[in-house]
């Protein structure tokens, strides 16, 4: 056709059509999953105890607020050198180890522990659940150990409260 050439300008795109182009260029950043804090494992070496309930699974460090002399316009937040000791407490465990006796002795307070602890967090997956984080401590000392009511005709579990006093909780790979 006469004034046409080979090159065919594009018609102008609106604003509209052009956020649409950029929009399915971009794939959208995967959402990691949330993880709960229902599946959990303990480990004392390789000896795994479940417990229903663990807390004070926590790090943490202190800091000090300095103002300059003079210009007072902001702070500087400085870390303090400190201990990352802390208290591990575990809550209604039930042994999967045949030899109870044998671990009962282990833990009993007073005793350091001198095996890795490791807690594990599971999350679940549609093949199964799979371990997402982990912390742990090389060193310890058992502060207090609590049994639960006997009862012969109960069924409750045999650990009621143990207390781990450790080093420092660590992250650790998974």
């Amino acid at each position: 056709m006469p004034g046409q050439t080979g090159d065919a300008k594009a018609a102008p795109m609106t604003l509209q059509q052009t956020r649409a182009k950029r929009q399915s260029g971009k794939k959208p950043a995967p959402v990691p999953p949330l993880v709960g804090n229902q599946k959990f494992k303990v480990f004392f070496g390789s000896t795994q105890i479940n417990f229903a309930r663990v807390s004070n699974v926590q790090r943490s460090v202190e800091h000090e607020d300095l103002l300059e002399g003079g210009l007072n316009d902001y702070v500087h937040v400085l870390t303090k050198p400190g201990s990352a000791s802390g208290t591990l407490t575990l809550e209604k465990g039930v042994a999967a180890d045949q030899n109870l006796t044998k671990l009962m002795r282990a833990l009993a307070p007073g005793t350091r522990i001198s095996t890795p602890v490791t807690i594990l967090l599971y999350y679940r997956q549609s093949d199964g659940w799979k371990p997402v984080r982990s912390w742990g401590f090389e060193d310890g000392m058992v502060t207090r150990w609590e049994l639960g009511n006997l009862d012969g005709l109960g069924s409750e579990v045999i650990i009621e409260k143990l207390e781990i006093s450790h080093a420092g909780l660590k992250e650790q790979e998974v």
